[in-house]
């Protein structure tokens, strides 16, 4: 038996060289001839080793890259050639005004040239620093502004009161800026120098604490004299900038100038002017005007720039006059199309026969008969009028697109708010007459006399709906998903949507199986993380007006009522829509409620979104943040944690800032949750729970018999195979139904006690309801959301915050 001997690796030992002198030894030449190469220098190229010198250059490179990036960044920015620094200005305090600081900075150098757009943005020319400063000053009051001015500004600037004290308004107005996203900040205080020593220490310990309290860890400075505007004009041009990405991703402009022509009924073509910024802006593709949705553009004009550094440009550019940029191809023009058009026939297999087509044709011809208990002496006319609550009821279990199964505690529509639901007049006496039958479970208003001095509505009405909201939340939070069964009907006719699962995280459930109508109106992505990518490389190389430029767009088939809805001296700031961003898909938000917001706020609420750059409404889904394949549904916003809301909406690549409002009657906005983009998956998978509940009659160790969960012998055969679990961790199924009345003998896997409860749990998929609405009105004002129903007429006052 032979034996091979060991040969060592080329990496374990290495032996001492040959002294070869300074020529190449006949081994070398050799390998050399025959194409080897040494072991060692393969692995070093394979590994992308580099030389001492070849590692000096690169990390040399690396550094004359960044500081050309840097300086290319401040250079896009104040320059004669690039917009101006543009800065917003907010009051934190009502005793100091942002109009206060805009005149500070305007007369603190003479050789600055001053001039005002049409919508109140203040523009100075300042040739000291070479740069030029625009002011916009939205009104802290109107939040919306304020979050408009934050998409498009450079930096903000905050003015803060010396006592440290804040008031609600500017609380909630912080918050929202935070969840908003924070551009880079300037920190002013106004009537610091005329305090005395000890009062200024004070104060700078109060504007410190403060400050520190909202994680501002920056420095402030004092507004008051000359000196001092020049010190935030220098704060401004040389402080780091930290934009966001919305703006870093996506075209947008300032509008300073509007212009409606070409009326024709009740569409025209909106001319607006304004620096662009960000990346460049094609005429073929589409631009989104907040509140109102996306549109297209007809032309790009370079018009001359208003607010040049110096005058001599001025009439230079004056003289030369508005030149056309660019105009649209209607070949390469971004479609306006939000949504597939289903075809009804698609996938059809079978094709109707004449028969068929002749009893389609007599049930639309024949109307259908339906019974229903009237008034003696009704006619027929008047008793289509007349809603059988009978009828009306079973219509409800029985819809497809119903996902409240519960009844009417579940209920979440409310018909009194519609304003196209007909109504039915009675009389007197018709009213008298149905007294003794009519059960009527509707929202009612209750009306108490104040016993303050005041005569507000909010104290005048108690909303007997939000109060029953309030039960109904509470009830769901003592007792998770647990619903009654019904005793009018059988359990397996009320819950056939329902299905029982093995294991809510391992088993099994198809993201394809019975989908809604509506899923065939959406986009999906194929890979949306590489279409993502190819997007935003894609924008960096785009052609059309670039940063700097002053140019007028014009926007086609834009509503006249937009134009009149406009307030003059709120800021109105435009985006150019990457591709795919105005196709509609079901758009995942991961929220978390705001600690202002106290009230109850329901799955399938009608609520504002504030995300990105667009405003709409929609009715969300809320669903358990988990890392599973399903997701259980959340009936109600949770207090703590982080919920996934599932809405329609237009695609929008993350990430991106969310803010959600609800609107009360009055017209108001109420912050209710903050949070950001999580994906756009029409595949996640939102599953509805509902507990039936049944009380253990009689134990005997391992087995019980257990009542009130079913009530016929049908409905315990139909849901025998799905496993039963109790209170207190047992596990068990039905054995047999015992009599007609429900009794039913169950297995555990324990012994169970009498102050146990036997729970069955069912499943099944829901999907958002499509009521996207891009048009938002402006709000009125925004107010803190009250606490808890109260009967006491004063508690809402105290708890509401007027911000106009």
């Amino acid at each position: 038996m032979s034996t091979v001997g060991h040969r060592a690796g080329a990496f374990k030992q290495q032996n001492k060289k040959h002294k070869t002198g300074r020529h190449r030894s006949k081994g070398t030449i050799d390998n050399d001839q025959k194409g080897k190469t040494d072991v060692k220098t393969l692995s070093k190229s394979g590994r992308r080793e580099l030389s001492r010198v070849a590692r000096r250059n690169q990390s040399k490179q690396l550094r004359e890259n960044k500081k050309s990036a840097v300086l290319a960044e401040k250079r896009s920015l104040g320059g004669a050639n690039s917009p101006p620094y543009l800065t917003a200005v907010v009051s934190l305090t009502d005793q100091v005004s942002a109009d206060v600081i805009l005149g500070l900075v305007s007369s603190c150098d003479d050789s600055a040239t001053a001039t005002a757009s049409e919508r109140n943005i203040t523009y100075l020319s300042v040739p000291r620093y070479k740069s030029r400063f625009g002011f916009v000053v939205p009104d802290p009051r109107k939040l919306h502004e304020v979050l408009d001015a934050l998409k498009i500004v450079d930096t903000l600037a905050l003015i803060w009161p010396l006592d440290g004290e804040l008031d609600e308004s500017s609380e909630l107005l912080l918050s929202a800026i935070f969840s908003h996203g924070v551009p880079a900040t300037l920190h002013l205080v106004y009537g610091l120098s005329s305090l005395n020593s000890k009062q200024k220490e004070i104060a700078r310990k109060n504007v410190n604490r403060l400050m520190d309290k909202w994680s501002f860890g920056d420095k402030f400075y004092t507004a008051d004299n000359a000196s001092d505007g020049l010190v935030i004009f220098r704060q401004i041009s040389t402080g780091k900038k930290r934009p966001l990405i919305l703006q870093k991703r996506r075209p947008h402009l300032l509008v300073e100038q509007i212009d409606k022509v070409d009326v024709e009924g009740d569409k025209c073509t909106l001319k607006v002017s304004g620096y662009m910024r960000g990346p460049a802006l094609s005429v073929n593709g589409l631009v989104h005007l907040p509140g109102w949705g996306d549109f297209q553009m007809k032309q790009i004009d370079l018009t001359p720039d208003p607010h040049p550094l110096t005058e001599g440009k001025r009439k230079n550019e004056m003289d030369e006059g508005a030149k056309v940029l660019e105009v649209a191809d209607q070949a390469k023009q971004t479609s306006l199309q939000s949504e597939v058009v289903p075809d009804p026939m698609e996938g059809e297999q079978t094709w109707p026969t004449q028969e068929d087509l002749d009893d389609a044709t007599r049930s639309k011809l024949e109307p259908k008969k339906v019974g229903k208990k009237v008034p003696k002496g009704t006619s027929e006319y008047q008793a289509a009028w007349i809603v059988d609550e009978e009828n009306g009821e079973n219509k409800e279990e029985n819809d497809e697109d119903d996902d409240d199964d519960e009844g009417s505690d579940e209920n979440m529509s409310d018909e009194s708010d519609d304003p196209d639901q007909p109504e039915a007049a009675m009389d007197d006496d018709d009213m008298s007459q149905g007294d003794d039958d009519e059960d009527d479970d509707g929202a009612e208003t209750m009306t108490v006399a104040s016993q303050f001095g005041d005569n507000d509505d909010d104290d005048a009405e108690i909303d007997m709906a939000e109060v029953e909201r309030y039960r109904q939340a509470r009830e769901n939070a003592m007792f998770p998903d647990e619903i009654d069964t019904p005793l009018d009907a059988p359990a397996r006719v009320r819950f056939q949507k329902y299905r029982g699962l093995k294991s809510f995280r391992t088993s099994e459930w198809d993201p394809k199986e019975n989908l809604p109508v509506d899923y065939a109106r959406i986009f999906k992505f194929a890979d949306f993380r590489r279409t993502k990518k190819r997007v935003l490389d894609d924008v960096q190389t785009a052609d059309g007006a670039l940063h700097g430029w002053f140019v007028t767009v014009h926007i086609a088939n834009v509503p006249t009522q937009f134009v009149e809805s406009l307030d003059s001296t709120a800021p109105l700031v435009i985006f150019g829509l990457l591709p795919h961003e105005q196709r509609v898909s079901v758009l995942n938000i991961a929220l978390r409620r705001h600690p202002s917001c106290q009230a109850t706020v329901k799955s399938k609420d009608k609520l504002i979104f504030h995300v990105g750059y667009r405003r709409f409404e929609a009715a969300p889904v809320f669903s358990q943040h988990t890392n599973g394949d399903k997701h259980k549904m959340e009936r109600y916003l949770p207090a703590e944690g982080v919920v996934v809301a599932s809405v329609y909406a237009p695609i929008i690549f993350p990430p991106s800032s969310v803010l959600v409002f609800r609107e009360d009657k009055r017209g108001r906005h109420q912050l209710v949750a903050t949070g950001a983009v999580l994906d756009l998956n029409p595949d996640r998978v939102v599953v509805k729970r509902i507990v039936l509940s049944g009380h253990p009659f009689k134990i005997n160790k391992r087995h019980a018999v257990v009542r009130y969960m079913f009530f016929n012998r049908e409905d315990i055969e139909w849901f025998k195979p799905v496993e039963l679990r109790t209170k207190y961790g047992r596990r068990g199924h039905i054995k047999e139904g015992l009599g007609t009345h429900g009794h039913m003998k169950c297995v555990f896997d324990g012994q169970l006690t009498s102050q146990d409860e036997v729970m069955l749990n069912l499943y099944k998929r829901v999907f958002p309801k499509w009521t996207y609405n891009p048009r938002v009105n402006t709000p009125s004002s925004y107010r803190r959301l009250s606490t808890a129903p109260s009967t006491h007429v004063g508690d809402e006052d105290d708890d509401e915050m007027q911000c106009t």
